[in-house]
């Protein structure tokens, strides 16, 4: 092979032979290539400044169990496409021309009517007119060339009947690390804004393992060098332990009760289907404990092989930190590594052999110390049977406090006392500890009996894994308990809930097969709306301070929509049956009349037209949105100013007044807008579908779980398993080629690369039907009731998807709220507030005051998710994305800098300078080579 193989199959296309392509004197040597720069061999990294400097379009297509997509060109559609074939063998690489495509794909499809290719996807059509219709809107998955596969057939149902079991082990574990202080500046001020002040390292860890009778072995604890590695090496022992447990199962054991239960079974206690005379027995290859009746089919898939059962190993914000820490140490330790990333610098859950790490907050989404608040004392029968003094329980069953940063050498542990007050300064929250906290510390160290730093360290560090281990488990036995699903076998919530849903309402949802249809609904795939739609405004009526009787009353009010997803989720769905529609003028007559509730709906794609005469009323909450780049020459001077230099070519959801066209959206959201004035111009092409609401019962039931729960921690846990439906639904199926590597030290790499193929196999059509349903409630809301009510006199000032901040004048808002009563869930509200009822309690859609009847005096807004609220009170809630809620003192710094308390005389002064700063917040990342 010839390492300039890349010019040999340039000129083999450029300079096509009669005869004998094969031989090299064929082709001219002085072809006009200007390979300067260009290695040889030639990656495929450097294949798009060939292109540029030679002005050809290239593609590369390469073989793995089929052709694959290595790189498409992005020059000009009407440049002639050179396709070249990347054949690797035995870590050889060599580019060859491929005349006809066409011709090369054509045994791999299954249906050899497919002649027209998309360079793209690989996606075929029986005519040239079909592949150019689709190739506008092929952009390949997340603007990446890739194989796309469609499912030939089939239904998605609920399958993981083996996750209702409980695992049999898992370990909880966590672990501390010394804060040992950067000397000196690492980084170039002049280059970057980044100060590296501390390095982790791991000093210590504790581990709890737990059987799935919850009988436990006693946490196991070290402290010392490479605490990390100790770690592994320590889980993979307990690995082994359990392989050989679970490699000599106990024998069955059955009490006459069970006898009975098994006689009188009507149904297989793991699929719930009918038993028919082929029922066997079921029990715990770990405990000997009988079970249920089972088919003899379901009993084969809760098998436990040591060779593939994993056991989790759970540990508390993983993702975000200890991660980090770990990777570090594993490559010193032997086992095969695997991981499912969020990008190159979080993981979702990584393993090491059969040890799977996971992150518990990515099921229980809040830290430690509140989940701990929120649980039942008697919660905590882990903690309590290590811990059985009541006294010194009660001390650690709340955060504890721990001077991360006076931790920064190995001689820090020998200390006989607990260090003064000021050690426990924190830069990563710029506080100081408080009073009463440090005193809680002394009480710790003098009632648990420590008599060292490591003492309290090794305490500090087993509390935390006790109550951990508790927490989860708990929220174990509550999902066994309402969905019969073991969390420890899933990675996230929204892993867990949608099983939950399949295994609630037993839908089966027909997969797509044709990928035209994807590519259509994937384009009404688009968010909530977060904008700002005025500055500023202060309210004038009674309740607030400067109030002047001479101007009108004017109230601010800020509304957020009970679930509203949980919402949409309720609404009639789809669920198959997927058809393009023929007569699509015939459909444009009749779409205002299709029913909400009937057994069909439809996706359109659509022109409309935006009346002028709409612009002024439905400036300050457009109808519609689009996902667009906004263009230089609509920006105002003041945009232009604020802009600068920097590039504005990034796509955003915009609301505008601007007409739509080829326009994707769910047939209700058309139906509405055409109510508030918007006109069809044109219905370009439809997709018809069966629909139900067969995600009501699941949501409902969470939603009466809710009403029902005596902790916080299950109302929680009731609400995120709602909301987290949504987050699954919404996740496209992306598709990562080689982007980046991070080492992590001399033997370990991770390399970010594209998938080669992607299998299509998702129902995104209710992912996209749920946001688009969610506009119309909100749409609805403003336009068909406030502005019904209020016409002018009621104006947005903000929206972030489902809340509306609004500015009404009126003389008194809340009693304008009692005629409209039924609209509102004012459970909130104090008892003696003329509004306070329980009716409308938590129920899907309605509104909810923010401020539960508290009257706002002032707003302030700057950007999305960037806004102060000042509350007649003095309580001022100030949200900023990008700034720690743990940096009290930049918060301080904000009505002189970033957003005003967000006061308006930073508005004022932003509006004529445009002026920027920069302020300090302290965080942690992870940096690799």
């Amino acid at each position: 092979m010839d390492d300039h193989c890349l010019r040999w199959a340039l000129r083999s296309a450029l300079f096509q032979a009669a005869d004998h392509p094969d031989r090299s004197t064929k082709y001219p040597t002085a072809d006009g290539l200007d390979f300067t720069g260009i290695d040889a061999p030639t990656p495929i990294s450097q294949i798009a400044s060939v292109e540029r400097q030679n002005y050809l379009a290239i593609n590369v297509f390469g073989w793995d169990k089929g052709v694959i997509v290595h790189h498409v060109s992005k020059q000009p559609e009407e440049e002639a496409r050179i396709n070249l074939l990347l054949i690797e063998k035995a870590g050889k690489f060599h580019y060859t021309w491929i005349k006809n495509l066409n011709r090369l794909l054509y045994d791999q499809s299954k249906h050899r009517e497919q002649k027209q290719i998309c360079e793209r996807c690989l996606h075929g059509y029986i005519r040239e007119d079909l592949l150019e219709a689709h190739r506008p809107e092929c952009k390949g998955i997340g603007q990446t060339a890739v194989r796309v596969e469609m499912p030939q057939e089939g239904k998605l149902t609920f399958q993981n009947h083996h996750k209702q079991l409980p695992a049999p082990y898992v370990i909880y574990a966590d672990f501390e690390a010394l804060t040992t202080k950067v000397e000196g500046p690492e980084l170039d001020p002049k280059k970057s804004n980044t100060q590296r002040t501390q390095h982790h390292e791991t000093c210590s860890y504790c581990y709890v393992k737990v059987r799935c009778d919850g009988k436990t072995e006693a946490p196991v604890e070290y402290r010392g060098p490479n605490a990390a590695e100790h770690l592994l090496r320590a889980l993979q022992e307990e690995d082994r332990g359990i392989q050989k447990v679970l490699a000599n199962p106990q024998a069955m054991r059955m009490t006459s009760a069970d006898w009975e239960s098994h006689r009188t079974a009507s149904r297989c206690h793991v699929c719930d289907g009918l038993l028919k005379g082929d029922s066997v027995r079921d029990h715990c290859h770990i405990t000997g404990k009988y079970r249920g009746a089972v088919h003899s089919a379901c009993k084969l898939k809760l098998r436990l092989s040591p060779k593939t059962t994993t056991i989790p190993v759970v540990i508390h914000n993983m993702r975000g930190y200890d991660s980090h820490l770990l990777m570090q140490a594993i490559s010193k330790v032997e086992g095969r590594i695997s991981c499912i990333p969020n990008n190159t610098e979080k993981y979702i859950s990584f393993s090491l052999g059969q040890l799977r790490f996971i992150d518990s907050a990515q099921f229980l989404l809040a830290p430690l110390d509140k989940l701990v608040a929120a649980n039942k004392p008697e919660a905590f029968q882990i903690t309590t049977h290590y811990e059985p003094d009541h006294q010194k329980r009660g001390l650690l069953m709340r955060k504890g406090v721990y001077p991360y940063e006076y931790m920064d050498s190995w001689e820090r542990f020998e200390e006989t006392q607990l260090p003064p007050a000021h050690s426990f300064y924190s830069k990563l929250t710029d506080e100081n500890i408080s009073d009463s906290d440090y005193e809680h510390a002394q009480r710790v160290w003098e009632t648990c009996g420590c008599q060292t730093l490591g003492n309290y360290t090794d305490l500090y560090c087993r509390t935390d894994v006790l109550l951990l281990a508790d927490v989860f488990e708990n929220f174990r036995k509550t999902s066994q308990k309402q969905y019969r699903l073991d969390p420890a076998h899933y990675y996230t919530s929204p892993d867990l809930s949608w099983d939950a849903l399949l295994k609630k309402t037993g839908v089966e949802l027909e997969l797509l097969t044709d990928y035209d249809q994807h590519l259509f609904i994937e384009k009404g795939m688009r968010g909530g709306i977060s904008m700002v739609s005025k500055r500023h405004a202060r309210a004038n009526n009674p309740a607030v301070e400067g109030y002047d009787s001479e101007k009108p009353n004017s109230h601010i009010l800020y509304l957020d929509a009970n679930n509203l997803y949980g919402w949409a989720m309720s609404q009639p769905l789809p669920t198959g049956g997927f058809r393009w529609v023929e007569d699509c003028d015939g459909l444009a007559g009749t779409i205002k009349d299709q029913p909400a509730d009937g057994p069909e709906g439809f996706i359109l794609e659509v022109d409309l037209e935006y009346p002028r005469e709409l612009h002024d009323e439905h400036n300050a909450y457009p109808l519609a949105p689009e996902r667009i780049v906004v263009q230089k020459d609509w920006m105002t001077e003041y945009q232009h100013g604020l802009l600068g230099v920097a590039s504005a070519e990034v796509e955003k959801l915009v609301p505008n007044l601007r007409d739509k066209n080829h326009y994707v959206l769910h047939y209700r959201n058309l139906q509405l807008y055409l109510e508030l004035g918007m006109k069809l111009k044109k219905i370009h092409r439809a997709l018809c579908f069966e629909q139900s609401p067969w995600m009501e019962p699941y949501i409902r039931m969470n939603t009466v779980l809710r009403k029902q729960a005596t902790s916080a921690f299950e109302k929680d846990l009731y609400k995120l398993m709602n909301n987290s439906v949504f987050d699954k639904l919404r996740r496209l199926i992306a598709s990562p080629s080689f982007a980046r590597a991070n080492i992590f030290d001399d033997g370990l790499a991770a390399v970010e690369v594209h998938k080669s193929r992607l299998v299509l196999n998702r129902p995104v059509y209710v992912g996209m039907s749920i946001i688009d349903l969610s506009k119309t409630l909100m749409y609805d809301f403003y336009y068909g009731q406030l502005k019904n009510q209020y016409g002018e006199r009621c104006q947005l000032l903000y929206t972030d998807t489902d809340s509306l901040l609004l500015e009404i004048q009126t003389e008194d808002v809340y009693r304008d709220m009692v005629a409209h009563a039924g609209l509102y869930d004012t459970s909130d509200y104090p008892r003696e507030h003329p509004l306070h009822s329980v009716e409308n309690k938590k129920v899907l859609g309605k509104m909810t005051d923010e401020c539960a009847g508290r009257p706002i005096a002032e707003y302030v807004g700057l950007r999305p998710k960037m806004y102060s609220i000042l509350e007649a009170n003095g309580n001022n809630t100030k949200k900023a994305k990008g700034v720690k809620k743990a940096s009290p003192h930049l918060w301080a710094a904000l009505p002189q800098g970033i957003a005003v308390t967000l006061r308006f005389q930073t508005v004022d002064r932003r509006k004529r300078g445009g002026n920027s700063g920069l302020w300090a917040q302290g965080c942690l990342t992870s940096r690799h080579n």
